[in-house]
């Protein structure tokens, strides 16, 4: 029964991922146009994923992240590869910093997608809070 347990428990993890900085909306509630500067940014939200210098001497700030789950179905013996998938959820942030590197503004977004696999690629049916081909 502990063998069961730990192998549910191991494949649970193995169909988690995720990568980058993950910024709220909280976080992005505390920088102001125009007051908040480049290092204030970074102290409180930690190294940008990347970095851009701009051609007009500006800097932009990006902060991305991705997090993908993999759905329990895709962990059944054989089944899995009829009816498996991932949903992926992510989010950007740009900061865009004036030539004395205080922000001048900022944007943000957010996706969602499922991926299927097998035959529930044709399924049509909607996961939970996820898009799909009409």
């Amino acid at each position: 029964m502990k063998k069961i347990a730990a192998l549910a428990a191991a494949l649970a993890l193995a169909g988690c991922a995720s990568s980058g900085v993950k910024v709220s909306d909280d976080q992005l509630s505390q920088f102001h146009e125009g007051q908040t500067t480049k290092q204030e940014v970074i102290a409180a939200l930690g190294q940008p994923t990347t970095t851009m210098r701009n051609m007009d001497g500006t800097t932009t700030l990006m902060y991305s992240y991705v997090e993908s789950r993999a759905r329990p179905s895709t962990f059944i013996p054989i089944v899995g590869a009829f009816v498996g998938g991932a949903d992926t959820r992510s989010n950007m942030v740009m900061m865009m910093f004036d030539h004395q590197d205080i922000l001048s503004r900022y944007t943000s977004s957010s996706s969602q997608t499922g991926t299927s696999t097998g035959l529930a690629t044709d399924a049509g049916g909607p996961v939970a809070d996820q898009p799909r081909k009409p």
